[in-house]
């Protein structure tokens, strides 16, 4: 009895506990040794690059040296790092590569709970915000994430959805300047996190802010909104920057061609309302996709319960009503973007076109109809009626969604055996297209040699390394000056030296390719030289990493300063 009342004590004081222990069946089938199989299969292999990064200290980490076959890649200039950052910390306190990886799989499906019922909690009672947290995590769309398309990234997104909405609505609510900083990093992080996730999140935020600025009439915290999206935006510079500005540098087409043609994607009524059907196969053209691609029968149906009952309290909730309508409209137009009559938006829309797939938009559907679903219990006034309702919702989710949370097979590997073999080789081909620099007209189709190819001349290579973002070595040129193509990819601001001086280099000299790879190639005069061939700053990811430690140092400065003065008084 006394450990009992323990218990209740501890979570009433603590309820995020028991957000945590409804989230264990969601995540369970990871906890055990070796790996499972899923689409993007290289979330293993980048932690395994960004330690390379780490320990050569390239930070921030932009280039990864076994990607591409082994000729390099600028993977971390465009994809998202902040995820592996996190990761890199769980490996260097002694875990292994694919148990860090399941850790942040982990995380990801335990704070984006927790995150919504912090969010939930500024509106509504404890036992709603649970509900609507639970709404949050058996989404169909978040068991795909996680175990089907393995999308580690954009699954980490669904954790700051509610802390950007919660720390705006507070920022108005309260004025008070910390929250500047609490959205100011959740934005940064957001766009540290996932790109189309990060646009996703940006008109349901604006939406968002608008309304509670009306409805508070918060007008005067303008200013402190603008100064936190700006932290916002310059923590992330030196990740955004180069993404907007160097894009050209690399294929993208690839992105947005072939099977990726967004218009392949549209979703119809029955997959995205009815059909509680998944699988762990891909999207495809027509109307047998092998994924689930529903919006979520409980969520859809609780949301309209919620519409309905805001409608009917709409005089003594004005201000919850108000804000129901709105997000019920928010996440009507995001499942239209997933339906084919959408079609004529993402026409006029260019960069839609990177979404790939429309059913992205998942993502803020699961979110608002979450919401929704939790706001609906804070309307029914008799508290028994509520928790039956509640508890309905509950239930129903374990019924349809449970058994989602699993892989389709487990694997018994280490990261010995995932490093190693068949299973090494695949990884430094997979999505070798992907941001494949310029200079290279197609990717390369047999693994980079060891040494540098010597194009003219006789050279006597002494020795060489291949590190992060440079390769360097010792040769000897014997007689005339000899050319010599070392096997990097170019990519703006690499820069040779031979015997610490910056030697010009060029990328166009194919010889003895099948096409041309974009090498880095230079001459060297008779002699020894100790040679070294390294990716450094350019002038927009100079500007983006002082933009971004300076926002940094004043986030610091403002906890530090917080915390100095809670000590003091």
């Amino acid at each position: 009895m006394h450990v009992l009342n323990l218990f209740k004590k501890t979570i009433i004081r603590f309820p995020w506990i028991l957000v945590i222990l409804f989230t264990i069946p969601s995540f369970i089938a990871l906890l055990r040794p070796g790996f499972f199989p899923m689409q993007d299969d290289l979330q293993v292999f980048r932690l395994h690059q960004m330690d390379k990064c780490i320990k050569d200290l390239q930070i921030p980490c932009r280039w990864i040296p076994d990607m591409g076959y082994q000729y390099g890649y600028p993977q971390f200039n465009f994809y998202n790092p902040s995820v592996f950052y996190l990761g890199e910390v769980f490996h260097l306190a002694g875990f292994q590569f694919i148990d860090s990886v399941k850790i942040l799989f982990i995380l990801g499906l335990v704070l984006s709970a927790i995150s919504m019922f912090l969010l939930l909690r500024s509106f509504v009672d404890n036992f709603p915000a649970l509900v609507g947290s639970l709404l949050y995590t058996y989404a169909p769309f978040k068991a795909a994430q996680a175990y089907v398309r393995g999308s580690l990234n954009e699954l980490w997104s669904f954790v700051f959805f509610p802390l950007i909405f919660l720390f705006a609505y507070q920022l108005i609510k309260t004025n008070k300047s910390k929250y500047i900083i609490y959205l100011a990093s959740s934005v940064g992080l957001m766009l540290l996190t996932h790109n189309l996730m990060s646009v996703v999140i940006a008109p349901l935020a604006a939406v968002w802010i608008l309304n509670w600025l009306v409805l508070e009439k918060g007008w005067r915290v303008l200013p402190k909104l603008f100064v936190s999206l700006l932290l916002g935006l310059g923590l992330s510079a030196f990740f955004v920057l180069p993404v907007i500005f160097e894009g050209k540098y690399v294929h993208l087409e690839t992105l947005i061609g072939g099977y990726f043609d967004y218009r392949q994607h549209f979703v119809n009524i029955y997959q995205l309302f009815l059909s509680n059907y998944f699988g762990y196969g891909s999207s495809v053209f027509g109307n047998n996709d092998e994924v689930s691609l529903s919006v979520g029968i409980v969520q859809w149906i609780s949301a309209a319960i919620t519409l309905t009952l805001a409608l009917i309290n709409f005089k003594k909730k004005k201000k919850l009503s108000i804000t129901v309508i709105i997000v019920f409209l928010l996440s009507v137009f995001t499942i239209f973007l997933m339906h084919q009559r959408s079609s004529f938006i993402w026409e006029r829309l260019e960069f839609f076109k990177y979404f790939q797939f429309p059913w992205r938009f998942l993502a803020g559907s699961t979110f608002l109809l979450s919401i929704l679903g939790a706001m609906g219990i804070s309307f029914i006034t008799n508290k028994r009626l509520s928790v039956i309702y509640g508890g309905l919702i509950t239930v129903s989710l374990g019924i349809l969604y449970l058994s989602f949370f699993k892989p389709v097979s487990w694997n018994n590997v280490s990261d010995q055996d995932k490093f190693s073999g068949q299973s090494w080789e695949k990884q430094l081909t997979i999505s070798i297209f992907d941001y494949l620099p310029i200079y290279a007209k197609l990717p390369p189709n047999k693994k980079a040699p060891e040494r540098p190819e010597v194009l003219e001349g006789d050279v006597k290579v002494i020795s060489y390394f291949k590190g992060s973002n440079y390769q360097e070595g010792e040769v000897e040129v014997v007689g005339n000056e000899a050319v010599i193509r070392v096997p990097l990819f170019d990519f703006p601001g690499m820069k040779v030296t031979s015997n610490n001086k910056q030697i010009p280099h060029w990328h166009n000299d194919c010889r003895f390719e099948e096409y041309c790879l974009g090498l880095i190639t230079f001459k060297l005069p008779e002699g020894n030289h100790k040679i070294k061939a390294e990716l450094g700053d350019t002038l927009i990811r100079t500007i983006g990493n002082t933009i971004s430690l300076f926002s940094f140092l004043t986030i610091i400065s403002f906890l530090t300063k917080r915390v100095y003065e809670k000590t003091t008084n």
